[in-house]
């Protein structure tokens, strides 16, 4: 189809890139996420394609905006091979949701929720606003078996190059708003994993984000969806942009800067806001290594709070400004 569309070079190339995204190492639900299946079943039997599938899935989106259209009207040219492959990626994806979920061997699944008080986070290390909201189970075969839990890397040659090194000592993983405020800490003993994510994550959170931005989401998406696939369903992993770069294997399913050709909300993110505040954490990394960890612990949550009233603040006083020149601008 591609050579009968020879002068639609947009066109022709949005193809090229939505195959290269098709054949690529990534988990098809990464391509594909759960709620875009009816979608693509839908476009597949001939019907037209949902707005809403340029936000889930990119590569079709700029695939539709770019379609050939027949003379000078509106009406698209039939595509009757890229109906076809919709079909084929919609049952693959639906095929390994549910292949994760029938294969999702728990060990350990307690009834009751959590029990902490307000201070526990002193001794525990690991302070997200309230108190746990469920436990982190045991995953029989994902958790007892650091083969397996290599294999679902694939190969990407930022993860071997850095986290399979096992060099880096541990420190405190935090998760930040897209304003640069601080939701929660832990700390961690070891080098940061895909276990520390997925664990502040599923533990502290009512609800899965819509869209988590990390440095390694390649991984950490098939990470997610391997242990609670349901809770994770709706879930974007993209890779923020300044790492993006060091993923040569990964495709551009990945990258969040492909997602923001159809989710116009993430163009104005600043996909490296959690680079930046790490790099905030720096001034108290010195005073930690000589402290205990009691008091390593405090620091750091005086250090945050700080930190979060200071961003509010500024947040407060931009608001200000800007309701003075718009009232100005009434006048």
């Amino acid at each position: 189809m591609l050579e009968t569309l020879g002068g639609s070079k947009d066109y022709t190339r949005r193809y090229r890139q939505l195959l290269l995204q098709v054949f690529s190492r990534d988990s098809v639900l990464q391509l594909i996420p759960v709620s875009a299946i009816p979608l693509l079943l839908q476009y597949s039997v001939g019907g037209p394609p949902d707005k809403a599938l340029s936000a889930f899935i990119p590569a079709f989106g700029m695939l539709f905006i770019n379609t050939p259209t027949i003379s000078d009207s509106e009406e698209p040219i039939n595509t009757p091979e890229l109906r076809q492959l919709s079909r084929t990626l919609a049952l693959r994806a639906e095929l390994t949701f549910n292949d994760l979920i029938n294969k999702r061997d728990v060990i350990c699944t307690p009834s009751q929720p959590p029990q902490s008080s307000l201070r526990d986070w002193e001794e525990t290390g690991s302070f997200y606003g309230h108190p746990p909201i469920r436990h982190r189970p045991y995953y029989e075969g994902r958790d007892d078996d650091q083969n397996i839990d290599a294999s679902e890397s694939s190969e990407c040659k930022k993860y071997y190059s850095t986290y399979k090194k096992q060099k880096l000592t541990g420190g405190v993983m935090a998760l930040w708003c897209p304003h640069l405020t601080c939701l929660g800490f832990h700390k961690i003993p070891r080098c940061e994993g895909r276990n520390d994510v997925f664990s502040a994550l599923y533990v502290n959170f009512e609800r899965a984000p819509e869209v988590v931005i990390y440095d390694f989401a390649c991984q950490l998406g098939a990470y997610c969806m391997s242990r609670e696939p349901v809770f994770f369903k709706d879930t974007c992993f993209a890779i923020d942009e300044m790492h993006a770069k060091g993923h040569s294997s990964c495709s551009q399913a990945s990258f969040s800067s492909n997602y923001m050709q159809g989710r116009t909300l993430l163009q104005s993110v600043n996909t490296s806001a959690a680079e930046c505040s790490n790099s905030g954490l720096n001034r108290i990394r010195k005073s930690v290594s000589y402290m205990g960890q009691r008091n390593a612990i405090v620091l750091t949550y005086v250090y945050l709070c700080v930190w979060n009233r200071r961003r509010e603040r500024d947040r407060q006083m931009k608001l200000v400004k800007e309701g003075e020149q718009l009232q100005m601008q009434v006048m």
